[in-house]
This record gives C-alpha cells, structure tokens and sequence, in this order.
C-alpha cells in the first residue's frame, strides 16, 4: 500500500512537483540517512552519476570509479518519486538534495540545501553546487569554513582539491588531494593520490621545459659550441624569442650573429614575419671593431653584472648602436620618461612586431601616469587585437596582465580579474612558467582589492607551492598576513607577520607596517617596535621620497603608539591630518593617511566612551555643519564599530564594540545598530547620517519607512562656487548613449520626455553628442542632471563605478567620479544617476568616498539619488517620481521614502527601490 505522502506526490507530480516536494519538506526537520529508501535507488544513482564532487550523505559519497564511456551524455532517468517520497518521510532533505546532484541537477539540489539549517555537511555540498556552477569564491569561503573547524573533512577537502583544480592552482590542488589520500578511505584515497601525482607532475615538467628552454637559449651568450635550441624553439616559442633577442645583441662577431641566423629564421616561420632574421643580417654588418668589445660588455650585463651599466649605455648611444642602447633599457626596465622616446626611436626604426608590441606597453604606462587612462585602455585593446592576430602569444599575455592592472588601479576590479584570469589561463596553455607567476601576483592584488579573500589566500598558496620567484619567503608570509588581516582573521595574521618576519633577507615594507600596526591593538608582539622601524627605516625626507611616504608613516607610527602612549599617539595623528590638509588631493598615500588618522581618533573615542567627541570627528572628517538633532554617526576601522545617534532632543548615545570577527564587507549594515540607539530616534521626521567608508554608500542602514540620507561637505572649491547669485533653473537629460563596442553592452531603451510640457527649460543629449566632454560642460550651469545609462562595477561586491557614455574621438567613453570631481557645478543641481549601480562605492579604499554620488556633491551637487544595484527599466518612472515630490516642496529624503513606500506597497518585486542611495550636502 503507498503511504500517504506519496498519493500526494504522484497526484501533483506533472505539474509542480518541485513545488509539491517543498511543501512536504518543509513539514520535517532532516533527520535520517536514506532510511526506508532501497538499496538498488542508490545504486542506480551513483552508478549513473557524472560528477567529480563529493557529497555528505553516506549512501551518495560511496566511492564510485568514473571512466569515460567515450559517447555523448545520456540524459539522466528520472528520479523515482516513490523513493524521493520516502526520504521525505525519513525526514532526509539532504538525501533528497544528494540524489537531484549525482543526476547533475543542481539547481534543484541546491533549492533543498539552502533549506537546511548551516552546518559543516550541507556546507560542504553547498560548495558542490557553487563548484557545478562556476562560483569558485563561494566554493572556496565555505569550504575553508569547514575546514578551519574540521581539518580532516574528506569531503570538504576533496572539493575543495577539486575547486583549486579548477581554478588552474595545481600545486596546491596536489597538496590537497594528499591530505585526502592520507585519510585512507577505500577508493578515494587511491583516487586522490592519482590525482596528485599527475597534477604535480605536469606542473613540474611545465616548469622544467620553460627552464630548459631559457637555459638552453641563454647558453648561446657564452658557448659558441652551444647548440641551437631549434625543436625547443618551436615548443616554446615566446621564452626563447624573449632571450634570443640578449644573445644577438651579445654576439662579438659577425661569425658568431650569422651562426644564429637558422634559429632566427625557425621562430619567423613559427610567428610570421622576417623580423628576426632581418635582425640578425643588420647585426653581422656592423663593424665588429668597435661593436664586439660592446658587445661582451653587454653579454655581461644579462649574466647580472651591473656594474658596467652606464659605460655600455653611453657606449652603445655614442657609437649609434641602437639595439644595445634598447638592450641596456629593457634589461633595467628603464623604458620610462626621456627614455621612452629614445627607445620607441630605436623600435620604429626596424618593423618588428615583438617589439612593437612591447613598446605599445610602455606608451600605455606613460598615458596612465599622465592620467589619460582611457587613452591606455583603447591602446592595450588594440595592441591585442593586433597581437591576437599574429602569433606572438607570449606578448598578449602580458598586455592581458598591464590590461588587468591598469583596471585595478581604476578599481574596475571585475574585469581587473577577468584580464587576469585570462591571462592565468592563456600562460598555463602557452606553458610560459614565468608569466603564470606575474598573473598569480596580479590576481592576488585584484582578489584581496574585491574582498575575495579566499581566492586571495589561494593565489598566495599556489605562488608558494610553486617556489615563487627565488623562494621568496617574505612575499608570501606578508601578503598571507595582509589578508588574514582584512578578513579579520586576527590570529593567523599573526602568525604571517612573524614568519615574515622571520625570513632570510626580508625586506619589510608599508604594507607590512600596517599589518603590524593593527595586530598591534590585540595581538602586540614582543618585536614589533623594531618591525616597525626597519618597515619604515627608508621614509625620510630625502628627495627621492614624496610628501605622501612620510605623512603614512607618520600615520603608522601614531598608530602604534596609541597603545603605548595614547596622548603622544594622538598628537602623531593629529599633526598628520593637519599637515596632510596642505597636501595635493592627488597623493593618494598622504589622502589614506589622512582618513585612516581621522577613523583612528573615532575608534578610540568611542572605545573611552566620549560618544560626542566621536561625533565631532565623523563631521569634521566629512567637512559639513555639525547636527543639532536627529542625526546618527558610524564608523567602521578594522573590527572596530562606533555608532553615534542624536535624538529629537539633541540627546546622545553611543555604541562601541571590538568583537567582530568577520569581514564588514560580508555583513549586513543593519546589524550594526542596536535596538536601543533605533529606539533613541523615534519622532524623528528624517535622519543625517554621518559615515566614512566602507560605511558610505551603504543603503541598509535603517528601514525603508525611515527617511534618511547620507551627509557630505563639499570641497572648499565647490563651495566657493556656490557663493555667486541663484543660477536659473535648467535640466540635462543625458541618454540613448552609443557604448563603445568593446564592451558589448546592450542598448537601453529610448529615454521618453514627459506627455506635458517641462515647466524647467530643457537640455537633451543623446547618441554621439553625449560624450564625457559635452556632458561634463552641459552639468556646469544645470539645476536638474538625470543620466540614462550603463553603470560598469563588479557584480558581486560594491565597487566603485562610472557611467558609460558616447565615446569621444580619442577613445575616451567614461563619465568617472575623477572626472566629475573636478568640475564646479555652479547650479547646486539635484542629481538622478538612472544608471544600473551607478551608486557604487569602493569597498577596498577607505581613504576616499570614491563613487560618482561622492564626486558629484564634491563639485557642488546639493543632493544625488542612486542606485548600488541593477535596476529595471521601469525605475526612470521612480526617479521621475521622487523628483515631483521634491518639486512640491518635500525634502529629498522624505520625497525618497514615501515615492519607496508607495511601490513596495504597489509591487513585491520592486525590493531594488530599497538600494537607492541618497547622499546630501549638510547645508
């Protein structure tokens, strides 16, 4: 007889039966382990099973040998619901969830999962499902999660040596799969070991070819007898063409350059071209008399004897030896300033795309230290369309390297490690060993900046396990202890510091300092005084040191000694805010150490309790007027929180807490506040907030029935322009922007102007007349700005954002907060950014408000509405509603709330309305 629970299942199976399945579990806590459900269901699901991840459920993680049947996949039978029904009633929702994943169905594995309540097992095949789906960050933060509690889960580890598999990290997916094969369970540590083994090997003899390819390359400079490296010139084309370049520069005779013309022409008929042999032809015709003495000069230079360094330079430019004095630079990497024109002289002089190419890199640093970066983002771009098209494989990747750093710099931090990725990837397959080491380094830098904190530390580990760059101890324990820090894992970053510490030759720099400097508040160590002095042994005021290394260092040092001498701290911080104030906004060393300074006074003036002093410091660091009422502050430095609140009747009350144990950027902001300081609030019509990142920004902070907004000063510049006479009332509308291609941006509906006519005269910019420059001169007199365009920022985490606009002849495209930072926005104007994420703020800077909201007021904006996530189509009839209300007389904070309150009453699904941000002037 069927039990009931089944008659119900089978009655509803056609039509919803996930549905159904939900409804009936949701009934019954997990409490069993397949009970009731026969042996041969099991069975026949592993047996078909065609996933390489582990699961918890007893019955499902049954080692199971997987061969490649050589055809196409066969799509799963389906589940019998008899049997699903049984788990049900056995109260077994994770059975149910490990039978939908070894069909390879985990959407719906995943629907039950996330049911259950956390533990160690249903997170460790929740990171199964992350795994199946790609997310390897997800997979990753929850398996490290277990395994810091449970070191030994076999199936934790096995996923996550799978997750670091996937993700290129061999080494470290070997180490991994080793700890699993020391746990002897029957088949799978036979597996695990097979697995490391070959991971290790073929990483291993990655590493032998490329070397051997390079020694065999660099031994034609001293060995004539040496031969030619022709069969490994065609294996590793980019490493040998990369040195072969030093060994004809270093050829002392024309017999000697003519003998290296074979492999000359070997690698143009690999790459295309006659470059390298045409090369070779010009070399032999020189006249060796004055050349070869040269010549070995420089042969000595690539075997790392400096010392002639200037000599062969000025030797080499003297005799007209171009392609030496070129050497002599890129060896020293010295292809910057007066010496980039010399050397894109001496490239131009002789058609070689390897070179070219190389040159295109450099021409790109100079245009971003001049700060046209948009100008390098079109040049990198076209440079590997170029190089995509040739064969010079080994040059892309590295243009996909100064690609991704140059994102990283702009905080695009999404497609920072998308470049990156790119060139990980592209490095593994070309089998260049040491550009796989540079794309590691950079995706650490782009990891840590987004707060994917366990892709960092994964990236560090695979650096280590592959024996970095010379072993280098000290990069590796340094950089783990910078990431335990901004995880907030305390402890371990600890331990990084003093093994850092420890290592031969260590050569201590700021970032380590600032390590040290916040482990110092709860985990001071008996040397860190003297860590800190040699860390900051080089800042002085020496010329080659710029204004801003010393005010950090001054910042660092008070730091440190407030847990020493806390008035003597206090002073070093506040002689570093005013001494930073006279500095250019542009030294964004001497910026960091001017907010840090500021959070740092917060922090302690909360911990001793004096809530109104912390409240002062909040309004000071975001220059506007002080509240009388209604107001409330916060601040997050570290693990530590100061929340401030001001009530109806001025009074006030605080909050300081020190415990945190996770990493702001993974909480909710509303945690932040405690009932009791909500309470204090009550009868207040609206609410200032006073916030530094990585607060700013944040739209959970209160309730959507509550009325509030953020406050921000304005620059001393913007401020000065608001002096002159009301400017007549004028709206710019910006939209139907044409995106540059490059991006594959889809195009955004037509912006439609209102069926009645605008009472406010009206400025229209669309398609290729809204470019960044003619929008950013429209804004200057404008009372009303309202933008309709794509918002480019990382998907998964807050970061900053720009706004992609009409491109100009250059190339240029992007409305940035840089950009719009400078302007004087002479009609204090009321700013609508309808633009996905438009509102974004920088998670990874806590020196600057870095969004385009932030910049906006700082021109001279009284009020900027945006948004910090995706939002439909129909949010230009939101904004086009909050701007009625203000119209009519409401504050922008109440116009926003009651226009909020009205749609999500109207529509559910209009939960974006929750993230618009509104940022105020405090006038």
């Amino acid at each position: 007889m069927v039990k009931p629970a089944y008659d119900k299942v089978l009655i509803l199976a056609l039509a919803t039966p996930v549905l159904v399945l939900t409804v009936l579990l949701a009934r019954s806590p997990s409490k069993g382990s397949g009970e009731g459900v026969t042996p041969q269901f099991w069975a026949e699901r592993r047996a078909a099973a065609r996933i390489e991840a582990r699961l918890t459920h007893p019955e499902a993680d049954r080692h199971r040998p997987r061969m490649s049947s050589g055809g196409c996949p066969v799509p799963p039978e389906p589940i019998p619901l008899k049997e699903l029904a049984r788990l049900e009633e056995a109260g077994d929702w994770g059975g149910i969830a490990a039978a939908y994943a070894l069909q390879g169905e985990w959407n719906q594995a995943a629907s039950f999962l996330e049911r259950m309540p956390a533990s160690p097992n249903r997170d460790t095949d929740l990171a199964a499902v992350h795994l199946a789906r790609g997310a390897h960050e997800k997979a990753l933060r929850l398996l490290d999660a277990v395994l810091a509690i449970h070191p030994k889960h076999p199936q934790a580890l096995w996923n996550r040596a799978l997750v670091l598999q996937e993700m290129g990290l061999a080494m470290k997916a070997a180490e991994t799969y080793e700890e699993v094969a020391a746990l002897n369970e029957p088949g799978w540590g036979r597996e695990a070991h097979a697995h490391a083994l070959t991971l290790r090997d073929e990483t291993l003899e990655r590493a032998r070819k490329w070397q051997g390819a390079r020694d065999a390359t660099l031994a034609l400079l001293g060995d004539e007898k040496a031969p030619l490296p022709l069969e490994l010139a065609r294996q590793h084309p980019g490493v040998v063409r990369q040195h072969f370049y030093e060994v004809v520069r270093a050829a002392p005779s024309k017999e000697r350059a003519l003998a290296l013309l074979p492999l000359a022409q070997e690698l143009d008929r690999l790459q295309g071209g006659s470059a390298l042999g045409d090369y070779v032809r010009r070399v032999a015709a020189r006249d060796f008399a004055r050349r070869g003495p040269l010549a070995r000069g420089y042969a000595e230079l690539v075997r790392g004897q400096m010392t002639g360094l200037d000599a062969v330079r000025q030797q080499a430019r003297s005799l007209g030896e171009g392609d030496l004095f070129l050497g002599t630079l890129l060896l020293t990497k010295a292809t910057h300033g007066p010496n980039l024109e010399e050397a894109r002289t001496e490239v131009g002089r002789h058609p070689d795309p390897w070179l070219n190419l190389l040159m295109e890199r450099e021409l790109a640093r100079k245009e971003v230290a001049e700060g046209t970066w948009w100008k390098a983002e079109q040049r990198i771009f076209s440079a590997l369309q170029r190089c995509r098209e040739g064969a010079f494989s080994a040059r892309c990747v590295d243009l996909e390297l100064r690609l991704a750093m140059l994102y990283i710099d702009l905080q695009r931090l999404s497609e920072a490690e998308q470049h990156a990725r790119t060139a990980w990837t592209w490095a593994r397959q070309l089998r260049e060993w040491n550009l796989e080491f540079t794309a590691l380094e950079t995706l650490v830098h782009a990891s840590r900046s987004r707060n994917d904190f366990a892709s960092a530390r994964a990236y560090v580990e695979e650096w280590a396990a592959r024996g970095g760059r010379m072993n280098d101890c000290y990069w590796t324990h340094a950089n783990l202890a910078h990431i335990y820090y901004l995880d907030a894992k305390l402890d371990a970053a600890r331990r990084e510091v003093d093994a850092a510490a420890a290592c031969q030759n260590a050569k201590l720099d700021p970032m380590f300092a600032a390590t040290v400097v916040e482990l110092a508040r709860t985990r001071l160590g008996p040397r860190d005084a003297e860590l800190l002095k040699r860390s900051l042994a080089g800042v002085d005021k020496s010329v080659y040191v710029m204004p801003g290394d010393i005010s950090y260092a001054r910042y660092l040092e008070g730091r440190f000694m407030l847990e020493q001498d806390r008035a003597k701290g206090e002073a070093l911080l506040r002689q570093t805010i005013d001494e930073t104030k006279k500095l250019p906004r542009s030294d964004m060393l001497a910026r960091e150490a001017w907010a840090l300074s500021h959070s740092t006074l917060i922090s302690e003036a909360g911990r001793a309790g004096d809530f109104p002093r912390a409240l002062a410091l909040m309004v000071e660091q975001l220059d506007t007027p002080a509240p009388k009422s209604c107001s409330m502050g916060l601040s997050v430095h570290g693990e530590r929180t100061v929340v401030v609140v001001q009530g109806p009747e001025g009074q006030v009350r605080g909050y300081y807490d020190d415990r945190r144990q996770e990493s702001f950027s993974r909480i909710s902001s509303a945690h932040l506040i405690p009932d009791s300081l909500r309470q204090v609030l009550k009868g207040c019509a609206r609410v200032d907030v006073f916030a530094w990142p990585p607060v700013l920004g944040r739209t959970d902070l209160l309730p959507p029935e509550i009325a509030w907004s953020f406050r921000l000063g304005r620059g001393a510049r913007a401020q000065a322009a608001q002096a002159t006479a009301p400017a007549p009332q004028q709206r710019l509308v910006v939209s139907s922007v044409e995106a540059p291609s490059l991006l594959q941006l889809p195009r955004l509906p037509a912006w439609t102007p209102p069926p009645d006519p605008e009472p406010t005269p009206m400025q229209v910019l669309t398609g290729s007349e809204a470019t960044p420059s003619r929008v950013l001169a429209s804004m200057r007199a404008a009372t009303e700005i309202e933008i309709h365009a794509h918002g480019l920022v990382d998907p998964t985490i807050s970061d900053s954002s720009l706004v992609v606009l009409s491109p100009e002849g250059d190339g240029r495209y992007a409305l940035t907060a840089d950009a719009v930072r400078e302007q004087k926005l002479s009609g204090s104007p009321l700013v609508f950014l309808a633009a996905c994420s438009a509102g974004r703020t920088t998670t990874s800077a806590a020196y600057e408000p870095f969004s385009l909201p932030a910049a906006f007021i700082d021109a001279g904006a009284r009020a900027v509405l945006a948004s910090t996530v995706d939002i439909p189509d129909a949010a230009g009839r939101f904004f086009d509603g909050v701007r009625r209300r203000i119209r009519e007389g409401a504050a922008p904070a109440v116009a926003l709330r009651d226009e909020r309150v009205k749609w999500l009453e109207k529509d559910a699904r209009a939960s974006w309305t929750r993230h618009i941000l509104l940022i105020e002037t405090g006038e």
